[in-house]
């Protein structure tokens, strides 16, 4: 039986990134898409949190831009549109963190060879990338609530957004829609997802997929519209002295 044949069984018409790509291999179940493995060791602080977070977010604008504009398998026209959605909300949160002071470290980043070629290879990178980012944002708001809570309140829609994101591509992938009842809590603080990005950041010399620019991120969305949320820190700022 084909991937198609057992999506379809499943669920008649469920939108996969599969569709029509029978032989293309996936994870053997959904846990396996969401194992990080060591993930959570704590390491020192390597970057603020907001470097971090920027860091995060620019290694999924890279990944989605990359597959948008030059994946060779099949997308419906609904699951490109749906991921140009997603692309729009991690180049408005890199957005929204640089104009908070936070820098990625890197902006060339170590994606699988396959990304391209293979819809499988392309949700199990996507699928383990929101996970992360959901716990990170989580484990952020942890690390902010008691002294900048307006920050750590954005890092909690943060965290919301990416667990969307992390909902909608495990329906595109055929495992049905997320059912934890909460997000993983994998990360106490932000320095702790250092080694689980570490994997994405390791470039040879002259090699790695880089962060595209504004303008070639605007080229890919098109003319989709795209829903715009203010951040809680823009909207409560500090109090004065605090």
């Amino acid at each position: 039986m084909t991937d198609e044949s057992r999506t379809a069984g499943a669920s008649a018409g469920r939108r996969t990134f599969l569709r029509g790509l029978a032989g293309t291999a996936v994870a053997a179940s959904f846990g396996d898409a969401f194992g990080l493995g060591g993930a959570g060791v704590p390491v020192g602080q390597q970057g603020s949190v907001l470097d971090l977070a920027a860091t995060a977010e620019a290694l999924s604008v890279t990944l989605y831009a990359q597959v948008l504009s030059r994946g060779s398998f099949v997308l419906t026209p609904d699951t490109a549109d749906d991921l140009r959605g997603v692309l729009a909300a991690e180049a408005h949160h890199l957005e929204l963190l640089r104009s908070l002071g936070g820098r990625p470290l890197t902006t060339t980043f170590a994606l699988p060879p396959q990304l391209l070629t293979d819809a499988g290879v392309f949700a199990d990178t996507a699928l383990k990338l929101e996970q992360i980012s959901t716990s990170a944002y989580l484990g952020a708001t942890h690390q902010l609530a008691v002294t900048r809570p307006e920050l750590a309140a954005t890092m909690a829609q943060l965290a919301a957004s990416e667990a969307q994101h992390l909902t909608l591509l495990s329906q595109l992938s055929g495992y049905g829609p997320f059912r934890d009842t909460l997000p993983a809590a994998t990360f106490r603080r932000m320095a702790d997802t250092a080694p689980a990005l570490a994997p994405y950041l390791k470039t040879s010399q002259g090699q790695g997929s880089p962060l595209p620019a504004d303008a070639d991120v605007r080229r890919v969305l098109g003319t989709r519209p795209v829903p715009r949320g203010e951040a809680f820190v823009q909207l409560y700022r500090p109090a004065p002295g605090r």
